[in-house]
């Protein structure tokens, strides 16, 4: 009975990350605080979503999209990068935090390693891999109790980013102004045009 009880306790990675997409989507308009920890220091940051826009601010640079354009506006470089947003299987939270907990289950290769104990909180730990060759995958750590992303692991090349997600909020407020760009505004910094 106790090995009956255990199996029906027991999850997989599919189940996982299926409710992870789906507790994601039912915040509607959400914010997510976050630290970056990595080699060069930690750094506070936000971002924002609402339906297929965002705003992401962070270690000097905002990023602002509007559902199809990314403005990544860097504050000690003086210079504005323009590109098309990142819709590919491997957006992250860093190229388009709209996109980047959804179907997680079909978008990546994964595997559950095991679940853990952080700060009072049991978490699944599992790691995604890219179905696309030299493009590195990811680990993330799952709140049990929420389903919500508590950290993501990036390996980029020889560095290793880690963003613990501090607080994540739903139901904020339509505000569309905030998903965009005002080029009056940065007038005087140099524009890099991507698309």
């Amino acid at each position: 009975m106790a090995c009956a009880t255990l199996m029906a306790t027991a999850q997989t990675s599919t189940e996982i990350l299926r409710r992870v997409s789906s507790a994601v989507e039912s915040l509607g308009n959400y914010t997510a605080d976050f630290v970056m920890t990595s080699a060069e220091g930690n750094a506070n940051g936000s971002y924002s979503v609402e339906g297929a826009r965002f705003r992401i601010n962070g270690g000097g640079v905002d990023m602002v999209c509007d559902g199809t354009t990314m403005w990544a506006v860097d504050h000690a470089a003086r210079e504005v990068v323009v590109e098309t947003v990142d819709n590919s299987p491997e957006a992250s939270v860093w190229t388009n935090p709209a996109k980047a907990f959804s179907m997680l289950d079909s978008r990546f290769e994964h595997k559950l390693l095991g679940r853990e104990n952080e700060s009072g909180k049991t978490l699944y730990r599992i790691n995604l891999n890219s179905r696309q060759q030299n493009v590195d995958g990811f680990t993330l750590l799952v709140d049990a109790a929420t389903s919500l992303p508590w950290k993501a692991i990036y390996g980029v090349g020889e560095l290793r980013v880690t963003l613990h997600f501090v607080r994540i909020v739903g139901g904020q407020p339509s505000e569309p102004s905030r998903f965009e760009y005002s080029s009056e505004e940065y007038s005087d910094y140099e524009v890099i045009d991507f698309r």
